[in-house]
């Protein structure tokens, strides 16, 4: 039984090393720069302090690029194609989450300008800045 263990124990090793080269290989990728900041966007969508990476041309000037330099083994296509679809799902979410939140601040940046034209008529002045 002890002999199993052990052998349990190298395959466990094993696994976690395969998984530290996977995690090299990902990481060295070209395109890992662009998921990066794809991912970086989708959790800035909605923060007004934070500011807008605009990463939408840059990003895909940037898949042309290694498209065209890179010449890709057997091996790395089906990371390539990862890599590539899952920039563009990172793209299409933040498009996604953006427009309810354009929307609402557009609501909201609307029911503003109602209140202080209703506010003037009665000769109340209220302060909101709209430019966030």
């Amino acid at each position: 039984m002890e002999s199993k263990e052990i052998g349990k124990g190298s395959d466990v090793g094993k696994e976690s090393e395969n998984e530290e080269v996977l995690k090299k290989i990902i990481a060295s990728h070209p395109l890992f720069e662009v998921l990066i900041e794809s991912h970086i966007n989708c959790l800035k969508v909605g923060s007004e302090d934070a500011g807008e990476l605009d990463i939408t041309s840059d990003a895909w000037k940037k898949l042309v690029n290694t498209k065209s330099k890179t010449t890709t083994s057997p091996n790395n296509s089906e990371l390539d194609h990862f890599m590539e679809a899952f920039c563009m799902a990172l793209s299409n979410l933040k498009e996604v989450i953006d427009e309810p939140t354009k929307e609402a601040k557009a609501f909201i940046d609307a029911t503003y300008i109602q209140l202080q034209e209703l506010g003037e008529g009665n000769n109340l002045h209220l302060n909101y800045d709209n430019t966030n």
